[in-house]
């Protein structure tokens, strides 16, 4: 069978089975790779930046940040999403109509923030919000092009934009936040990151440079599906925001400022799960499309992702004692407490949500995706809030992970009632391996003086310990995430130097 290159056309929207296995495969190693970068380029901005700007300025760029996920949500209207989803790919037509709709709504939403700015007195919230705001235009942009190479799993061009975006990102802020700018830095890199994301998504997808047409008899069939996947980012936005206002309510900025460092610590594992998300859900609506059988597919998808989110969050929760304080100043210790708890929650939801929730959506059964994420940030709340102030933000961690129980619940039911599979037995021996490694590790830290020397001590030792217990409890499957990740490495080789391995 010919190989196909990642740039391939498929001008009718199918793919053969060996296409979209070479796709999918090579997908996740170049989103997952291009995540390493950009995580790797994040932590060398928080340091820095972390090292400048007090809790405080976190918190206000935090109130900037709702803002914008708020505006993208509503502008999107999950259009995007049904037009990735189904089987005929989208005509010129319908992508400008879509592009006209977003830039109406961000602009709306743009224009309405710096009205309040003018008029209400928030001072330097306000108009750091709105500065983040002028970004989104910018960003409805690139939305077509993303549309097409999402269709077709063409992540390599995706892959070059969104790098090229968090490098000019990064660059931007840590260089005007050290020059003195404070937290304008962090907002102003918000607008530079859209502009250049803009710029590059027409060199990549050039049949994405639309005319925006504004035409709502092309918008209004995807309007269905479209609302209903929707309101699971809108549950997660209200319910991540509800908790970082409940939080700095309880417990001062802070321990808002606290959290968030927390939340950003643990963008290094929601990178590799976001990765499995992104490429989950294209390939599940061409598998069930074709009529494939899925069941198998999942199961093994639950274990192998266990295994390699687990190298990443055992490392984070055994040194974290030591990793935190010493990576970001003494000033932000107690964030360690957060993620014992949010790590094992992070490993059971993340592994079950990026076998089913592509799934889910592929069959069209949102609503049991809302289910899950309503039960999620409700448990989370009313378990983490009333213990804030007895606890601190550990309570944040402890939250999570009963929250997590429960989300995986909801998904696991709505996928079984559909197809045959099951889904603890992948999951617990990493689970459980993963448990006991990261204490070992935390303990570890603790004995070697929690510094970034016994943090980078603890840390080794988990994920030794982890590989080290997964090849006694489960080597089968550790073999199959191995041999998986070397063919998704081997697939995301351009043609010539696959041709040489």
């Amino acid at each position: 069978m010919r190989e196909s290159t990642d740039d391939s056309p498929t001008d009718d929207g199918t793919l053969s089975p060996g296409e979209l296995k070479h796709r999918a495969a090579s997908g996740v190693f170049i989103v997952a790779t291009r995540g390493v970068v950009i995580m790797a380029l994040g932590l060398i901005g928080n340091v820095v930046v972390a090292r400048v700007l007090a809790p405080d300025d976190f918190g206000v760029v935090a109130i900037g940040m709702s803002v914008v996920f708020f505006s993208q949500l509503i502008s999107d209207g999950g259009l995007a999403a049904g037009l990735i989803r189904r089987a005929e790919p989208p005509t010129s037509a319908e992508l400008g109509a879509f592009s006209a709709f977003q830039l109406s709504v961000t602009g709306v939403v743009a224009v309405t923030a710096v009205a309040v700015a003018l008029v209400c007195p928030f001072g330097e919230v306000a108009w750091v919000t709105a500065v983040m705001v002028a970004s989104m235009p910018f960003v409805a942009l690139q939305f077509p092009g993303r549309i097409l190479l999402e269709r077709d799993l063409r992540y390599r061009r995706l892959a070059a934009v969104e790098l090229l975006q968090s490098l000019c990102f990064q660059a931007w802020a840590v260089g005007t936040v050290v020059a003195g700018f404070g937290v304008w830095g962090l907002a102003t890199a918000t607008v530079v990151r859209a502009v250049v994301g803009a710029i590059a998504m027409g060199f990549a997808c050039r049949e994405g440079l639309v005319r925006p047409r504004f035409s709502m008899h092309l918008i209004r069939p995807l309007v269905g599906f479209g609302l209903r996947f929707q309101a699971v980012n809108a549950a997660w936005i209200v319910g991540e925001q509800s908790l970082n206002v409940s939080v700095g309510v309880i417990g001062g900025s802070a321990a808002l400022g606290l959290w968030v460092l927390g939340r950003r610590v643990l963008e290094v594992p929601y990178l590799l799960i976001t990765t499995l998300w992104r490429v989950s859900f294209p390939t599940m609506s061409k598998l069930t499309a074709a009529k494939a059988e899925v069941g198998p597919l999942m199961e093994r998808s639950v274990g192998m992702a266990a295994v390699g989110i687990g190298f990443v969050l055992t490392g984070i929760a055994g040194g974290a004692p030591g990793l935190i304080p010493g990576l970001f100043g003494q000033q932000w210790r107690d964030t360690s407490a957060i993620l014992p708890g949010a790590c094992l929650a992070v490993a059971i939801s993340g592994s079950v949500s990026v076998a089913t929730q592509g799934y889910l959506y592929a069959v069209g059964d949102v609503s049991a995706v809302l289910r899950a994420e309503i039960t999620q940030w409700l448990t989370l709340s009313l378990v983490a809030l009333p213990l804030l102030r007895a606890i601190g933000v550990a309570s944040i961690g402890v939250g999570w992970f009963i929250a997590a129980v429960l989300q995986s619940t909801v998904l696991g039911r709505a996928t079984t009632r559909r197809v045959p599979t099951r889904f603890l037995r992948p999951l617990l021996p990493p689970i459980l391996v993963g448990l006991c490694s990261s204490s070992f590790g935390w303990a570890i830290t603790v004995k070697a003086g929690e510094d970034l020397t016994g943090g980078a001590a603890g840390a080794a030792s988990a994920v030794a310990i982890f590989a080290a217990g997964l090849a006694v409890v489960d080597r089968r499957l550790l073999e199959e995430t191995s041999r998986l990740a070397r063919y998704a490495m081997r697939a995301a080789l351009p043609r010539g130097a696959r041709a040489s391995a």
